[in-house]
């Protein structure tokens, strides 16, 4: 977590004279005695010696990366929350349609926070598939170079420093990060506990929570700006109910904060009982002008490397400032034209891309939920997203952050990476997340290696 700055710590970085190197008649007697000026900004300083879990082992599984054929004893990568089953399909009609063919003019500047050709297409996607009776206006989107990108915009377009977002936990690590780094947001947990259950169901959202939630630390001084859902979540695959997504929108309304409703996966709902309720698709929402919605073609399209995202808001001086800082923020021409490709090819993408991509999430999620039960490990239901919540107490000696920190670094050991519940801000110790959106070789020998860990650790125990 990054550290706010404080007044004492500005002025004990400020130079400072040692003398005046004054005459008393006033003139100059050699340069004064100035302590060098810090070569970073209090922020800056900050921001370079903050230490990202993610993003380290990430790089670290992607330095060392399995292979079956080249690189057997490699990491299998389960920790990194992106999609490889439909590479081939993209990549082929990437090839074929010539969707990244080049142009005289993408050389020249362009709407930096959105083409109309991006913008006409992502708003009739999302109508299609999220809310085809309330049709999304195009005009009321900005692009920018990822969903990371849009949550800072956001931070910084809606909180000043030391203001405070609220956001579920366990949940998406770099939420604190996305907000914090940059626009010096504080993001406060509302805490989800696996002993918060409702009709069967742990880690509940409840509305009648964030009320309290909202209202303790207002009582305690802090300005509470922003509420951020994960829908579907991260790393529950939750999708929550119309009726729970409204409740929730009606106690951000009653306390004037703003409703983030961060979207990414929203179409990677795989199971079949189980429909999507957006919010694009509610009506008469408690307050418009607080709700803002996220998408992006990371997850849905698998296309990370793309750095896509977007921002839907119906209020005009949040849109305006967005505009401005999107200029910082902004993805090429030709990646804006190569997304919209895919996604304006309707009969592809509504009759082959997104049915066929449903389907491999769901054989890749039993394929691991199967193994993974097998073995002893607890599995919590999930409904959408690339995650299986995963229990792994009964490996435990103890339940505490260090035993599963310690789990951890025995699997990573053995060639798997898997991201433990306390970096998603879990305060339950003993559960992991797993993506399983990789490849069934992968799947195999990823768990395989889980299986062997787990064992030695059961034969350990008394």
């Amino acid at each position: 977590m990054l550290m706010f700055f404080s007044s004492s710590y500005c002025v004990a970085t400020m130079w400072r004279l040692k003398d005046n190197g004054r005459k008393d008649n006033g003139e100059l007697t050699g340069q004064p005695k100035i302590d060098d000026p810090p070569l970073l900004s209090v922020r800056g300083k900050d921001s370079a010696s903050f230490v990202d879990f993610l993003t380290n082992y990430m790089i670290a599984s992607s330095n060392n990366p399995f292979c079956p054929k080249t690189n057997p004893s490699g990491i299998v990568n389960m920790g990194t929350a992106v999609s490889r089953l439909m590479e081939k399909e993209l990549q082929d009609y990437i090839i074929k349609n010539n969707s990244l063919s080049y142009s005289s003019e993408y050389q020249h500047y362009f709407n930096f926070c959105g083409t109309d050709e991006l913008r006409n297409g992502t708003a009739d996607l999302l109508t299609r598939h999220l809310c085809p009776e309330n049709p999304i206006d195009p005009s009321l989107m900005v692009f920018m170079n990822g969903v990371t990108s849009c949550l800072d915009a956001l931070g910084h377009t809606l909180c000043d420093p030391g203001d405070v977002v609220i956001t579920p936990t366990p949940c998406y690590g770099r939420i604190f990060t996305d907000f914090t780094d940059r626009s010096r947001v504080k993001v406060e947990p509302l805490h989800l506990s696996e002993r918060n259950a409702k009709n069967g169901e742990t880690f509940y959202l409840d509305p009648s929570a964030l009320d309290a939630r909202i209202t303790e630390l207002k009582s305690q001084g802090s300005n509470v700006r922003a509420f951020i859902v994960l829908h579907p979540h991260n790393p529950l695959g939750d999708v929550y109910s119309a009726v729970q997504l409204r409740n929730l929108m009606e106690v951000c309304a009653k306390h004037k904060v703003h409703f983030i409703s961060d979207e990414i996966y929203a179409l990677s709902v795989f199971d079949e009982d189980t429909i999507m309720p957006s919010a694009f698709a509610i009506k008469d929402l408690p307050d418009p002008e607080r709700t803002h919605i996220l998408w992006g073609f990371s997850k849905d399209l698998g296309l990370a490397g793309f750095r896509l995202g977007v921002i839907h808001s119906r209020n005009a001086e949040v849109l305006n400032c967005l505009n401005t800082v999107g200029s910082y923020q902004a993805t090429s021409h030709v990646t804006m034209h190569a997304a919209a490709t895919l996604i304006n090819d309707k009969e592809w993408f509504d009759k082959f891309y997104l049915p066929t991509n449903k389907q491999k999430l769901r054989k890749a999620y039993d394929r691991a939920c199967s193994k993974l039960e097998q073995m002893g490990v607890g599995v919590r239901k999930s409904k959408a997203a690339f995650f299986i919540w995963a229990n792994v107490q009964s490996f435990m000696k103890s339940k505490t952050e260090e035993e599963e920190m310690a789990i951890f670094d025995e699997l990573f050991e053995a060639g798997l990476y898997v991201v433990p519940g306390v970096k998603n801000h879990c305060q339950d110790p003993g559960w992991i997340r797993i993506v399983f959106t990789v490849s069934e070789e992968e799947i195999d020998v990823g768990l395989d290696r889980m299986e062997n860990v787990l064992k030695k650790r059961k034969k350990k125990s008394p």
